[in-house]
């Protein structure tokens, strides 16, 4: 039988769409699970965090194309979307902020104690529309942007004469007492800053404002890994704020000895909170390091984050000269190589019991093969609480790997092969109870190993049945 190429696009759209109904809508609003590890909703069922960086959407787009926007992305598996309610980057996020549709959030310029009422009707509108369709909202109350950058964020409009630290107080009770009742939003301090030095009063204000009015939401935080704040909480002030420990990493190269990232990740999982990759890859964006440009670099690093602790993770996809921050032509953005892959890590995951892995950081599964901890070859892995389930994502295809199946649930398990760059899952057989048991990946490329209990009969790895 011969397929026409309309045949094969119909069938790619009821492929996506369906996976777009096996997604249970959250019931939100959403909280921290009583291990403290990952969000649950109102009903107490576990959500995987899969956020998209938008940061200007609620500037750059029209209400009918927010919701195309918001419509395509969760053809594609996500749930959450990272954006500002006030912007200020034209050059960077979109449309022109900081106005929407030509209309500005301040009535008087840079005086944030004056917020226009039609701008913020929108961003309600905004945050309904976003709930209606399942989305939770990763919310800065303002983007303060590069401090080395005045035409990115807001970091020197705020010191200007027409405002102060009191008039960021009295936006942030503003925007606190207006949000608190919302259900699927939470809070981000910072945006690409740390808001140090003078500017410190400024931003403590504005979140001591939030909070006065809306002491419910969560907080995280986006800061200045340039700096060192590579996590929310090492912020040496505001880092006590943050109930999620957000990882903001633009490149891998910058953690120096704290790296790769599935390093840093660990150390910080065995501190306790919930942790979470911001702003992991930004496809085909400028500067092209490895991160952006890489493919088997981005899956990498995502694979990794869900076995190292992370229960979220992130992304934006481009084409070289077109990035999906930007907004100009957000369309053909929706079906990049890089969207592609993160739907199918985002089906893995959430085909097995993802909020049970926990990661193994014992020699006593995997015997050798491993590769060198801290170093790009090494097998990050993980169990599930409740031994249903063993995963390993293997950067480089061409070793033996020895386990001990005893030590990884003390019965058969069964096992498939995942292939990372196209989503497609392979039986190889079951495992019996061995002391030392050697699997060879099919090639020299990165893949992923699968083991379920040969008892509990789990679907295929990817067919998004948790």
């Amino acid at each position: 039988m011969t397929l026409t190429k309309t045949t094969i696009l119909l069938l790619l759209i009821l492929f996506y769409k369906s996976y777009a109904l096996a997604q249970t809508t959250a019931s939100f609003p959403l909280r921290l699970s009583d291990n403290n590890r990952y969000l649950v909703d109102s009903k107490n069922k576990p959500f995987l965090v899969k956020e998209f960086s938008a940061w200007g959407l609620i500037q750059a787009l029209s209400e009918k194309d927010e919701a195309a926007f918001l419509d395509s992305l969760k053809l594609k598996g996500f749930n959450t979307v990272m954006t500002s309610v006030l912007s200020n980057a034209p050059t960077q996020m979109g449309g022109n902020p900081p106005y929407w549709q030509g209309i500005s959030p301040l009535t008087v310029k840079w005086d944030f104690s004056t917020p226009d009422e039609l701008y913020f009707e929108h961003v309600d509108r905004f945050f309904k529309l976003a709930e209606q369709k399942g989305f939770f909202v990763m919310a800065l109350p303002v983007y303060l942007g590069y401090r080395t950058d005045p035409s990115q964020g807001w970091w020197d409009e705020i010191k200007s004469k027409t405002n102060d630290t009191l008039k960021m107080h009295q936006y942030g009770k503003f925007v606190g007492k207006r949000y608190k009742r919302t259900k699927n939003i939470m809070w981000v301090a910072g945006g690409d800053n740390n808001a140090d030095g003078e500017l410190f009063a400024y931003e403590n204000n504005l979140i001591r404002g939030v909070k006065s009015e809306d002491p419910e939401h969560l907080w995280s935080g986006h800061f200045d890994m340039n700096l060192g704040v590579i996590w929310s909480t090492d912020h040496p002030v505001l880092g006590t704020m943050m109930d999620i420990d957000g990882e903001y990493v633009w490149t891998e190269s910058i953690l120096m000895e704290k790296g790769p990232q599935y390093k840093a990740e660990l150390a910080q999982y065995n501190k306790g909170k919930m942790i979470m990759q911001l702003d992991l890859s930004y496809e085909h964006d400028n500067p092209h390091y490895a991160d952006n440009e890489n493919p088997q670099w981005i899956r990498r690093k995502m694979y990794e984050g869900f076995l190292t602790g992370c229960k979220g993770t992130s992304f934006s996809s481009g084409e070289i000269g077109n990035y999906s921050l930007s907004f100009k032509n957000w369309k053909p953005l929706m079906s990049t190589q890089g969207m592609k892959q993160v739907a199918s890590c985002f089906k893995l995951y959430e085909s097995r019991a993802w909020e049970k892995l926990v990661p193994d950081q014992t020699h006593d599964v995997i015997l050798s093969g491993r590769g060198t901890f801290g170093e790009l070859d090494y097998i990050c892995a993980a169990k599930a609480s409740d031994n249903s389930s063993y995963i390993m994502y293997i950067p480089k295809g061409n070793r033996t790997i020895y386990l001990n199946i005893k030590k990884m649930s003390g019965k058969p398990m069964n096992m498939h092969w995942f292939n990372p760059r196209t989503g497609e899952a392979l039986r190889i057989g079951v495992a019996e109870t061995r002391d030392k048991f050697g699997i060879t990946p099919p090639s020299e490329e990165d893949w992923v190993i699968v083991f379920d209990d040969n008892d509990l009969k789990l679907p295929t790895p990817g067919s998004v049945m948790n």
